[in-house]
């Protein structure tokens, strides 16, 4: 069985369990089955909060698309396109023109990680945006040849590496 087929397996668990749940509520209030009637909207609806496949998900995925990260965030596209712009949400544009978000860049609570923001901004300085992403996304040797996402949240120390990396090759890159 594939990695992928395990991951499925687990989340249809998951998602079995939350669903049952919900109804043992809804039938517990007394809720008319009417609400659930739609079963096809629901289903995209929570379809639409999974992470998107995409070939760059090897190296810097995976990666929400926009309508799974406006459900999951509860925002509108014009609120996520006006974070990217302003640089306080990583995404990048794939050549179809859709936008894709990495998940890497949020923590438990949604919201992105202010470290990894930092060091996304400073190489945004000089690069495009998949430039910046592959480069937080592979092993460095100035960071023990950890990546920039995995080393930015370890210890403040590490941020600091990371930091420090960061400036010198954005620095390069302008020249």
């Amino acid at each position: 069985m594939s990695d992928l087929t395990d991951c499925k397996q687990a989340l249809l668990n998951e998602l079995s369990k939350l669903v049952d749940e919900r109804f043992a509520i809804a039938e517990d209030a007394g809720v008319d089955a009417e609400v659930f009637a739609d079963t096809q909207r629901i289903a995209m609806a929570m379809a639409a909060a999974l992470p998107s496949v995409t070939v760059h998900d090897q190296r810097v995925g995976p990666f929400y698309d926009t309508a799974g990260l406006t459900s999951w965030l509860g925002v509108s596209k014009q609120a996520i396109a006006k974070r990217v712009k302003h640089k306080t949400l990583v995404g990048c544009q794939l050549e179809s023109g859709t936008w894709v978000y990495p998940t890497w860049q949020f923590t438990d609570a949604a919201t992105v990680d202010q470290h990894l923001l930092q060091v996304w901004q400073i190489l945004r300085e000089h690069a495009n945006a998949w430039s910046a992403a592959l480069w937080m996304c592979s092993p460095n040797p100035a960071l023990n040849d950890e990546t920039a996402v995995r080393y930015a949240t370890g210890s403040d120390d590490q941020f600091a590496e990371v930091l420090a990396a960061a400036h010198g090759d954005a620095a390069r890159w302008a020249a």
